[in-house]
């Protein structure tokens, strides 16, 4: 990467989000399978296809760019992240704000991220962390999830990373800000923004992770409602005395919040009637969930 910067004019780039985390956390035992990699500016994208070309010399890789602008890049067991270097609506206004006048790149993207515990920065080397927010090692330490910005901004603009809160708090051991607590149950129809899948992978790891902290986020933030039920977390929901078949039946209209995607249907009609097959779906599965539990 180095090499490739160097020849083509590319900003220097960095390792952040997971591994300079893990690196103050003392998670970092073996070997490292997922790297996060920015420059801080547009200049990672020419850097992630440079990086694919010549790797693709010497290996049998795949690259991916996915659909919120990052691209992926897999070698072997090992999976390398290039940022899309998002950066938040009015991102420079909103630093003036807090009293950043000038704002470099990188610390506009660094700001934009989701939470302080990964906006670290480290050398490809592994030896130098730095913390352009300030406020990173400070709360990696004290093992609290703070959004970068007020969650208002952090969380409205990426919906994404609402139910990570649940799977980071539950991966790391993490307490939740309140403010993130807060915002999330005043707003958690912003759940639905996110698809089916994407909710169910983050639930079931962080039910993999610890259970007893994802639930009792998930009962903090009243999520339960606006979640799609799998096989992992039917237990929990059964338990809950508050839940009703009312409830059951409204819960969770995979993905359709807010009348999402209303171009994929011919008329709100028809958008209702599919709507109720999913419904109806949702509703076999949650009967099968309980038979099975039953036996």
């Amino acid at each position: 990467m180095e090499n490739i910067c160097k020849k083509s004019n590319i900003s220097p780039p960095m390792l952040t989000g997971g591994t300079p985390r893990d690196k103050i956390l003392g998670l970092i035992k073996t070997e490292i399978s997922d790297l996060d990699i920015t420059t801080g500016d547009k200049t990672i994208h020419s850097l992630a296809k440079e990086f694919a070309i010549t790797l693709s010399k010497q290996y049998n890789i795949n690259s991916k760019k996915m659909d919120d602008g990052h691209t992926t890049v897999f070698v072997g067991n090992l999976k390398v992240d290039f940022s899309s270097n998002f950066e938040a609506p009015n991102i420079e206004k909103i630093l003036q704000k807090i009293g950043i006048k000038n704002p470099t790149d990188m610390q506009k993207e660094m700001y934009s991220r989701d939470f302080t515990c990964n906006t670290l920065l480290m050398t490809l080397d592994l030896k130098t962390i730095k913390d352009p927010t300030k406020r990173g090692i400070p709360d990696i330490k004290k093992k609290i999830l703070r959004t970068c910005l007020d969650p208002n901004i952090t969380l409205r603009y990426n919906t994404n990373r609402i139910i990570r809160v649940v799977y980071l708090a539950a991966k790391l051991g993490f307490d939740v800000d309140p403010k993130i607590i807060e915002w999330v149950s005043n707003n958690k129809e912003f759940v639905r923004q996110s698809s089916e899948g994407y909710l169910s992978r983050n639930l079931n790891k962080a039910l993999d992770k610890d259970p007893e902290r994802a639930v009792h986020l998930i009962n903090k933030m009243n999520l339960w409602d606006v979640l799609p039920i799998t096989d992992s977390l039917y237990p929990y929901y059964a338990k809950r005395s508050a839940v009703k078949e009312g409830q059951i039946k409204r819960n969770f209209d995979l993905g359709e919040g807010f009348y999402a995607n209303m171009d994929k249907y011919k008329s709100v009609s028809d958008f209702r009637k599919k709507r109720r097959n999913k419904r109806m779906k949702t509703l076999k599965q949650i009967r099968k969930m309980k038979m099975k539990q039953d036996e």
